[in-house]
């Protein structure tokens, strides 16, 4: 066999790259134990010195790569179902047209919570009571969230996801959602339980927070309900928007009621700037919830940031006819560096021919020694999942992300005629992601409560509380 051009040289590697994976997949030559007509061939281009051995050695490795791909590509029915997992238990089908997801967490904390004297003896937290899962003065431990979820995206179009609670021993419904996505100028619509869009820290989800609990002004955020949601994304990703209505439903999975309170609620986010590989960005965001409430009640209480501190802070109930809650957000990310703050304002009409004015404001710094930087969802608006660069491992050099962080909120529910209290909070945090499904999590707390109405009346009090948490995602 003579070739006397490059041209036809070319032209013959060509035929053989092509053609040669086509060839071996047929079973009369598909033994791994014969030689291929690909290899064949390249033999015979180096043996006349066609091509030299460097040559011939690269050739080869691509012949043999396209091989196993044919192999692959031929082998795999598109029907079935691969299970991977990261993160979660990951079931898709091989055409890509069924992805389901299972998985879940576990939160468990253990706690210490210490009141000022003063306080003590206004709450009788001296005198010895039986267990209380209110906590007050002392130590505890606590499971904060044990759940588990099934979510899935289905033909490119249908989502939807379930999930509950299983924390204290009873099942609380969080999630629990079909829609609909891909639809043009329309984004996504999702039908049934699940988050009104309002605040970035509330709809950033609990195992991906900064802190082990969410800030003072969360008393003011709607949480979950029941309703309608139409949100889509815009600008490559940079401009979010969503906004739908909601039955006030706190967990039923049904109601039906002449008295049902609903909300109209609709968050708008943006990124003015982004620089993705430097792994800068600053992000805005305003979110606003009207309540249309009939002959309905109304009433907020705030605990200081640890799940099992008493809910130092109460309004008691009083009627309304409805409320305006409004929330402005900003973050900034650079590097491992990053800050975070929203301010809520809600004016609440009274029946009793008062309207009452409450608002509340956080601030949030914190820095990765390790280097890494907060991952950004762009898609919703919020933050997800850390990764450490370099998970832990004894022996591999890998000690997993560390991250300190400080957080000042203050809320004031304070106005002529309501008289739920004052409250500062000062959070200090230290987390050790160990990968990025496990995590340790050390909170310290300090709380200043001013005047709590009809709980303790023109008393100041200090609170110091510490909080060890472990969490698992799986």
């Amino acid at each position: 066999m003579q070739i006397h051009s490059r041209q036809g040289v070319q032209l013959l590697l060509s035929f053989v790259l092509t053609v040669a994976p086509i060839l071996a997949g047929v079973e009369a030559r598909a033994n791994d134990a014969e030689k291929r007509f690909g290899e064949e061939v390249l033999e015979i281009l180096r043996d006349e010195g066609t091509i030299g051995d460097e040559r011939y050695e690269e050739l080869r490795e691509l012949e043999r790569a396209e091989h196993e791909a044919a192999k692959r590509s031929a082998s795999v029915d598109p029907e079935a179902f691969s299970v991977t997992y990261e993160n979660a238990l990951n079931f898709n089908r091989n055409d890509g047209q069924v992805k389901i997801k299972l998985g879940g967490r576990l939160q468990a904390d253990f706690t210490s919570i210490q009141p000022d004297s003063e306080l003590s003896s206004a709450l009788d937290l001296t005198s010895p009571v039986p267990y209380s899962p209110i906590g007050g003065d002392g130590e505890g431990v606590e499971l904060r969230r044990t759940r588990l979820y099934v979510s899935g995206d289905l033909y490119d179009r249908v989502v939807f996801k379930t999930q509950f609670d299983f924390a204290g021993g009873d099942v609380s419904l969080k999630d629990q959602y079909l829609g609909i996505k891909n639809i043009p100028h329309v984004g996504t619509i999702l039908v049934g339980h699940l988050k009104e869009p309002f605040s970035l820290e509330q709809l950033t989800s609990s195992k991906n927070l900064t802190f082990a609990e969410r800030s003072l002004s969360t008393v003011f955020d709607p949480g979950r309900n029941f309703g309608v949601l139409f949100k889509n994304h815009y600008l490559g990703k940079r401009l979010t928007t969503a906004a739908g209505i909601f039955a006030v439903t706190s967990g039923d999975v049904e109601f039906f009621s002449r008295e049902e309170d609903f909300d109209l609620s609709g968050r708008v986010t943006g990124l003015p700037y982004l620089d993705q590989e430097k792994k800068r960005f600053v992000h805005l965001g305003y979110s606003v919830v009207h309540r249309f409430a009939d002959m309905g009640e109304a009433g907020f209480s705030s605990r200081p940031e640890i799940h099992q501190a008493e809910k130092y802070l109460d309004t008691g109930n009083f009627a309304t006819d409805g409320a305006t809650v409004i929330a402005a957000e900003l973050a900034l990310v650079t590097g491992p560096f990053s800050v975070q703050s929203e301010w809520k304002n809600g004016w609440f009409d009274n029946r009793d021919g008062e309207n009452w004015q409450a608002n509340s404001v956080y601030v949030e710094a914190s820095y990765f020694l390790t280097g890494e930087s907060r991952n950004y969802k762009t898609t919703s608006g919020s933050f997800g999942r850390v990764t450490p660069n370099r998970p832990f491992g004894l022996g591999k050099g890998g000690w997993g992300a560390f991250q300190i962080a400080a957080r000042y909120s203050w809320i004031d529910l304070q106005d002529e005629g309501m008289n739920g209290g004052e409250e500062r909070n000062i959070t200090a945090a230290l987390s050790w992601y160990l990968f990025s499904d496990l995590r340790l999590l050390f909170n310290y707390v300090y709380a200043d409560v001013a005047d709590t109405g009809d709980l303790l009346s023109n008393v100041s009090s200090e609170i110091h509380a510490f909080q060890v948490r472990a969490q698992i995602e799986f």
